[in-house]
């Protein structure tokens, strides 16, 4: 076959013409397929080297001189004060070079010999030199060539052609303007993670569109499956809406970057029109295709490219990478450590810690690295460092200091610190490889594809010190010690551009490997060899041969899909067939409950209680709080839900404007809150970035535009719970905080900033009701009580107990309020001990009563609570079935009276408590209260005294009313209490009396009712971030326990029959 790699760069051959990865990757696999009997031709630029290509090669000038115009369209919002079009004139010739059986054809002419020495535009051209639009300049031009003198049909070729690209930035025009052409079969390589939401602006790109012939609303025509340009643009997020909030913190980062309406995303481009998209590791096809636990995962699993990329998830494949040869024929061995090492001025006596990378302080870790190195040497580690961090192209002039304090640190550290700032040929890398006992890359933003440079270190034998990132996963380094195949020592990943804890976290592993190579040099070794084997297992043969299958199955017409395994993994069950479902059916089992997936679970076992709590679990662990409530509603637990209602605490902005906010997750380690549009202050500028402007303009990195959103990291206490005072000003949407679990994984949560609380009193029975039967309060039920005080809502306890009874229950709860004692006849202050009001029962009135109820019903039991301050319980021996501890039992009854009393209490020993109260309210109802609160006990009351009374004057005291307060319980004589509240709830087993006017039945005592409707009314809600309009999921792919369906799980149950 004939593959025609199109690449901006190439230079495996020659260092002057290598910037990165990138050079090797193209080069060497151009070899192995010519090598394979492949006919193989490279388009690329001459990048301003042709002269010099002349003096080392055997270059031949080809009949090809194309004059022609790269129409630019400039967006005024970048190039201000510029023409909005204009035209680029060029004189493009075409060399070329035949090189180990590959023909590189290099096209060059006056803006394609730009930037001989960085070959890149710097990010900071865009909108003050057109030197930014060479690598469209590329793309125009090589379009050009590839349509005029290569392809199906010149020098005899019969099928299409391959034409590979790589990197979307600079091909993505290859796979729309050839679509329809039948001479070639497009395959787009993503050789490094850009953001997948990456944008060009729309103009430019519709321009050079038309320039082909090719209409930008009708992408694919002659394919038959015609695209818009525009296809899979998102609509931009309600500007107020949490989903702005957390697009605009992103922004602020190196994930994802703001564009208007009038650009168009670069990958579902190449999703909808090249044959295949090639990954060069298998993490990073992972990545790419879901990125899981990333901060993007939230964002982009709303938007088209998401569904995009599972519509056609077969197309996608991991080709690989590899080790050139001629590295990997070397031979460590043969380089002498010792001179090297005293060449630098370095102790060859010490371990050698290497990194080598071009100069990328954010991506590639080194600011991190180098405040690790810096805390360390300061420890008086016996170590030494050897770092690179190359700046320009290869072999170009000796490099300057890129970064001053990075170079103050080698400065201060001569004899510990080599740091070389110019990108050197394979010769001297390999002799600084080969002396190196460790390699150090702390690569961040899952921005890495493969990681070559990595990969060389370890074939020397290097043991690898990296972060656990997905796409760097194929190298070990993240397997546990005791794993047979681990080859080293990992962090965590990271998505922070100055990451203070990885930095602590990096130091600690370099600690860590040092004593290792100190006094276990046996386990060093075992590293090192695995290392060594693991490396030289990714060869460019492999690679290739990956890659050429996949081409012969597409010029074949062999339909491709995902494999099921890798659907499992990423969670798409919907793209599983009936055979897959059975064959997979216990991997899915499995990777449904990490997931919290209870469709799934459910097609592969049984879901009852047991695995819901495990679903549940899972989910919770991971903060998907939205997937918890979704669980929760689906397993008519809404218990579970306590700890996801306790998460966060919002205190109102005071006098400085600020709120207090708390959040408590177990597996976190950062949790920050998203502001908006205020600056910050004096306590919150940190201190100086150790990369200035000017710097940051000599890597390749873009820097992040400035903008007025940012981060309020908050503080991790003892107690675990992480603390912070946030502006009020800058969360007026809500808090939208981003999560950064223990194993790297990054969530995002949104709690709204609380308003006045749904009620203000709260107003609860005690026994039966807020008391379990051992007359205990549960941990959660206290916790949910602290919600209320939270808020600024009052606990109000009412208890038939008088107030001497219940003092060690409101001593537990550390309780100081007001409480209604005595079924309201009492009005006790908790916190100063002191009864501020009290109902007597008239002594002859009471006696009447007995003797009227006795008449009619026959001989009584009796009770009755003597005022205080005795309070004393007197009751006849038959009363009830036992004795309980402090009554005071009397067989004469004149004792009875013979002092004041509160209540009287009755009982019957055969007739009914119910039958017993009718019958004393129907002969005394007009001169006493009469009410049923506990079994066995039917209790007299000064007339008018009700539980409903006392809390309306405990109300009073506190400036509230009934409509303002919430109440529960569980007997008829709390009914007065429930109709004076604006809602009432009764817990589970309530008397079917106040079941009747209850706004709501709660679960009961033992099951902390009270607490599951106050988590709901009092604590944090689930609110999901709004997905994108346009961005339907498919049914196939979405569970029956949608969070989007079920943003809040413990509903109310009805009372089905309330009395209001």
């Amino acid at each position: 076959m004939h593959i025609v790699n199109f690449a901006y760069e190439c230079g495996g051959f020659d260092p002057r013409l290598m910037r990165g990865g990138l050079s090797p990757l193209v080069w060497n696999l151009s070899r192995e397929y010519a090598a394979l009997g492949h006919r193989v031709s490279i388009v690329t630029p001459a990048h301003g080297h042709l002269e010099r290509l002349r003096a080392l090669h055997p270059i031949e000038d080809l009949d090809y001189r194309v004059e022609h115009e790269v129409p630019l369209v400039l967006d005024p919002k970048i190039w201000p004060g510029r023409p909005a079009e204009l035209s680029l004139a060029l004189t493009t010739r075409a060399h070329l070079l035949r090189l180990d059986g590959v023909d590189v054809h290099f096209l060059s002419d006056s803006h394609l010999d730009l930037l001989p020495d960085r070959l890149y535009p710097p990010p900071d051209s865009e909108g003050r030199d057109l030197s930014f639009f060479k690598p469209l300049a590329f793309q125009v031009a090589g379009l050009r060539f590839l349509r005029d003198r290569l392809g199906a049909g010149h020098e005899g070729d019969a099928e299409p052609a391959i034409v590979h690209g790589f990197e979307p930035s600079y091909h993505h025009l290859v796979p729309l303007v050839l679509r329809d052409d039948p001479r070639w079969r497009c395959v787009s390589t993503v050789a490094a993670n850009a953001p997948v939401t990456h944008k060009v602006y729309r103009p430019q790109t519709e321009a050079v569109l038309r320039l082909f012939g090719v209409d930008p609303q009708r992408i694919g025509a002659g394919s038959g499956e015609p695209f818009a340009l525009d296809a899979w643009e998102e609509p931009e997020p309600p500007e107020d809406s949490p989903t702005a909030a957390m697009v605009r913190a992103l922004a602020a980062t190196r994930l994802h970057t703001a564009f208007g309406p009038d650009h168009v995303t670069l990958f579902p481009q190449l999703l909808a029109h090249a044959d295949l998209v090639d990954f060069v590791s298998p993490g990073q096809l992972d990545h790419h295709s879901t990125l899981d636990g990333t901060p993007m995962e939230r964002y982009v699993s709303g938007l088209p490219v998401a569904r995009l990329t599972r519509e056609r998830a077969g197309r996608l494949f991991d080709g690989g990478c590899g080790i050139s040869d001629s590295w990997l024929a070397r031979d460590p061995g043969s380089v002498d450590r010792a001179a090297v090492l005293r060449g630098m001025g370095l102790d060859p006596a010490r371990p050698v810690f290497y990194h080598a990378a071009r100069y990328a302080v954010h991506h590639k870790g080194q600011l991190e690295l180098l405040r690790a190195i810096e805390e360390v040497l300061a420890e008086g580690i016996e170590a030494s460092f050897v770092l690179r961090c190359a700046t320009g192209a290869a072999g170009s002039a000796a490099a300057e200091p890129a970064n001053a304090h990075f170079q103050r640190i080698a400065d201060a550290h001569p004899d510990r610190v080599r740091l070389d700032w110019s990108l050197v040929g394979e010769d001297e890398l390999f002799t600084e490889a080969a002396c190196a006992d460790f390699c150090v890359y702390p690569s961040k933003f899952e921005l890495d594809g493969f990681l070559i440079a990595q990969g060389e270190a370890m074939a020397c034998g290097a043991v690898p010190i990296g972060t656990a990132q997905r796409t760097t996963a194929h190298f070990g380094h993240a397997l546990p010690h005791e794993h047979p195949d681990a080859t080293g020592f990992a962090v965590r990943g990271s998505f922070r551009d100055d990451d203070r804890e990885l930095a602590g976290l990096l130091a600690g592993r370099i600690r860590e490997a040092e004593r290792m190579f100190r006094e276990a040099p046996g386990e060093y070794r075992r590293l090192s060899r695995n290392a060594v084997r693991t490396a030289r297992g990714f060869t460019w043969g492999e690679s290739a041969r990956r890659r050429l299958g996949a081409f012969r199955e597409l010029l074949d017409g062999t339909p491709r899909r995902l494999p099921a395994r890798d659907a499992v993994r990423y969670g798409w069950f919907g793209l599983l067939d009936p055979a897959e479902w059975a064959e997979h059916r216990e991997e899915v089992r499995r990777r449904a409950l990490e997931l919290g997936d209870a469709e799934a679970y459910g097609r592969c076992a049984e879901l009852d209680g047991a695995a819901y709590e495990a679903l549940f679990a899972a989910a919770y662990g991971r903060a998907d709080f939205e997937r918890c409530a979704a669980l929760a509603r689906g397993a008519g637990r809404a218990d579970l839900m306590a700890p996801v209602r306790h998460r966060c605490r919002v205190a109102p902005a005071g006098a400085g404007a600020a709120h207090a906010v708390e959040y408590r997750h177990p597996g976190l380690t950062g949790v920050d809150v998203v502001v908006d549009g205020v600056a910050p202050g004096p306590a919150d500028a940190g201190d100086a970035p150790l990369e200035s402007v000017a710097e940051a303009a000599r890597s390749d990195e873009p820097v992040p535009a400035a903008g007025t959103t940012r981060l309020v990291a908050l503080r991790r206490g003892g107690d675990g719970v992480f603390r912070g005072a946030v502006p009020a000003g800058g969360t007026r949407g809500g808090l939208v905080l981003r999560l950064t679990l223990e194993d790297g994984r990054t969530a995002w949560d949104h709690v709204p900033v609380p308003g006045a609380p749904p009620y203000r009193v709260v107003a609860t029975d005690l026994d039966g009701t807020l008391l379990r039967s051992d007359l205990t309060v549960s941990g959660r039920t206290r916790r949910a009580l602290e919600l209320v005080a939270a808020s600024g809502a009052a606990h109000l306890v009412v208890t038939g107990r008088p107030a001497t009874a219940c003092r060690r229950v409101l001593d537990s709860l550390a309780y100081t309020g007001l409480a209604v004692c005595g079924q309201g006849a009492q009005l006790y202050d908790a916190g100063a001990d002191r009864l501020l009001s009290a109902e007597r029962l008239d002594t002859e009135l009471a006696r009447s009563v007995v003797a009227r109820v006795e008449e009619l019903l026959g001989p009584l039991e009796l009770g009755v609570v003597t005022s205080p301050p005795e309070s004393r319980f007197k009751v006849t021996p038959g009363f009830g079935e036992r004795v309980r501890h402090g009554w005071d039992v009397t067989a004469d009854r004149a004792l009875l009276w013979d002092a004041p009393i509160d209540k009287l209490v009755l009982h019957h020993r055969t007739v009914g408590d119910d039958a017993l109260a009718e019958a004393a309210l129907r002969l005394c109802g007009e001169e006493v209260t009469v009410v049923h609160s506990v079994q066995g006990m039917v209790e007299v009351l000064p007339r008018g005294i009700t539980k409903g009374t006392g809390v309306a004057r405990a109300l009073e005291l506190l400036g509230r009313t009934g409509a303002e307060t919430v109440a529960f319980g569980d007997m008829p004589n709390d009914v007065p209490m429930l109709e004076l509240a604006g809602h009432g709830v009764a817990v589970a087993g309530a008397h079917p009396a106040l079941r009747a006017v209850a706004d709501e039945i709660a679960p009961g005592h033992e099951e902390d009712g009270v607490a599951e409707v106050l988590e709901r009314l009092f604590g944090t809600p689930v609110v999901p971030f709004a997905p994108a309009a346009s961005a339907p999921v498919s049914p196939a792919d979405s569970a029956s326990v949608s969070p989007a369906s079920a943003p809040d799980a413990s509903a109310p149950v009805s009372a089905g029959g309330g009395a209001r």
